[in-house]
């Protein structure tokens, strides 16, 4: 391939490609309020995703969130995580490397006995219904102007 044809190759198909699959690194924004049994929790960890995006955002101590690169517009699945502190007490998070992945295997492992079974300390002050991506029954129609009221009141019983 000569260098022209190398120039014309970035010309025509670079532009196609995108971080979501249509063609836009970043969606369009979406914020707003989470209430944990009627009151705002905060550093839940909010995530909007479809097939091709997935949208992050923290709530602040207010419960409010803003999702850092927004989120697609049409339907999207919505999980909420917040590792309980109990559970991940005594992980030391200076470890070189340590990411949320690491701290959620070491905390299940604290929460399992040595019999195998789970003591009261649950992983997450989230319930699993609303937890689990592959589960949750939450979703959001996501405007394609975006939207600030994309608001969720959830219950932890």
């Amino acid at each position: 391939m000569t260098y022209k044809h190398f120039l014309l190759f970035l010309v025509l198909f670079a532009p196609s490609v995108g971080c979501n699959g249509n063609g836009s690194s970043k969606g369009v924004d979406v914020s707003g309020t989470v209430l944990i049994d009627g009151k705002p929790l905060e550093g839940v960890e909010v995530y909007f995703y479809t097939d091709q995006f997935e949208g992050f955002g923290k709530t602040n101590a207010e419960g409010k969130y803003q999702l850092v690169a927004g989120a697609v517009p049409g339907p999207n699945k919505i999980y909420f995580k917040k590792a309980n502190p109990d559970a991940v007490s005594g992980i030391d998070m200076s470890i070189p490397g340590m990411d949320a992945g690491q701290v959620a295997a070491m905390a299940e492992a604290k929460a399992a006995d040595y019999g195998g079974k789970k003591n009261a300390t649950s992983l997450s002050l989230v319930p699993p219904e609303y937890s689990d991506p592959k589960t949750t029954k939450l979703s959001f129609p996501v405007p394609a102007g975006g939207t600030s009221n994309a608001d969720f009141k959830i219950s932890s019983k």
